[in-house]
């Protein structure tokens, strides 16, 4: 019963002033969306970045949308219903779908963390998600980081000086397109050439520095705007999107002639690339990218062939000398 009178009290809760995203959620009931709440306050109060509560969203819907018909009302009305053939069903539809096997195993994390939530409140005894029974294989892709004559090829189509600065930030200190989209010009000192990224994917802190280009790029940038401009990147008084940054990405791809489907993203990868084959040390490229391990930072670089060539030739070298195992 104390259950049930605390739901009903949520349900008279204006929720949607609190957490206005939540009307993405409108065909859920007043219950459902109270219980969202409550786990979107939990996560702001332990200082997760908007951009998980944006995930969580993104996630419920996902599973709203694409659960069965059949199973549709009873969970609009009482997401605390959700059963493992619910789980089932919903990884089922989202594959065909054509949804990348990453975004399912991302969106099931989500919502795994919202069951134990639940859970963890008493409305469930256990969550839905069970493992290994829903445990999504994801490919183990390498990096995409671009060849230096793509590199050359985009930026000799990239005109705009917005864009062109947009871009060297990913290429040259290895920002997130997330982290370029929301830059404020706060967190540039263009005296000391640094950035500074606070709370940054997994609350990681970190300073980068800016090479010439793109500090030259950005004080020609800053000359265009006005005075208290707050993003150095911004749109109708906010930031731009990511969706905005990637579509102005591909547009200049197919511009430069570059076929391989590269993101924003793989700038980041280039930049990490670079600096590795350029002799930097993995400790300093891991700092860098805000990386909490250096097993993330490998995954995220990819040693070109004439490096890797050159670095066992060397070795090999030392190891025959100590060995002397060549014939007489």
């Amino acid at each position: 019963m104390e259950k049930e009178r605390g739901m009903e009290e949520r349900q008279a809760t204006p929720v949607l002033q609190e957490f206005p995203q939540l009307s993405r959620l409108h065909f859920l009931s007043p219950q459902n969306q109270g219980v969202i709440a409550d786990y979107l306050a939990y996560l702001r109060a332990r200082h997760y970045a908007p951009s998980i509560q944006e995930g969580t969203i993104r996630a419920l819907k996902s599973f709203a949308v694409l659960i069965p018909e059949a199973r549709q009302a009873p969970l609009y009305a009482d997401l605390t219903q959700t059963t493992p053939s619910d789980m089932d069903a919903w990884i089922e539809v989202s594959f065909r779908h054509q949804l990348a096997p990453s975004t399912v195993a991302t969106r099931l994390r989500v919502m795994q963390g919202f069951f134990a939530f639940l859970r963890d409140q008493g409305y469930v005894a256990q969550s839905p998600i069970r493992f290994p029974r829903h445990h999504i294989l994801v490919p183990q892709d390498l990096p995409r980081p671009m060849a230096e004559d793509e590199v050359i090829a985009l930026f000799r189509v990239i005109d705009a000086l917005r864009d062109r600065t947009m871009f060297l930030l990913m290429l040259r200190c290895g920002l997130r397109v997330g982290e370029v989209s929301s830059l404020p010009w706060s967190a540039i000192d263009l005296v000391q050439g640094t950035v500074r990224l606070d709370n940054s994917k997994g609350h990681v802190d970190r300073v980068v520095y800016l090479a010439p280009d793109v500090a030259k790029a950005l004080r020609q940038w800053q000359g265009h705007q006005a005075a208290a401009a707050q993003y150095v990147f911004p749109s109708r008084g906010t930031s731009l999107t990511a969706r905005h940054i990637r579509n102005l990405m591909t547009g200049y791809l197919k511009l430069a002639g570059i076929p391989k489907a590269y993101s924003p993203h793989s700038l980041r990868h280039t930049f990490a690339t670079q600096l590795l084959n350029a002799g930097a040390s993995l400790e300093v490229v891991k700092e860098l990218m805000g990386h909490r391990s250096l097993d993330m930072t490998l995954r995220s670089t990819q040693l070109y062939d004439r490096t890797k060539r050159a670095q066992y030739d060397q070795a090999m070298v030392q190891v025959e000398k100590r060995q002397g195992l060549q014939g007489r």
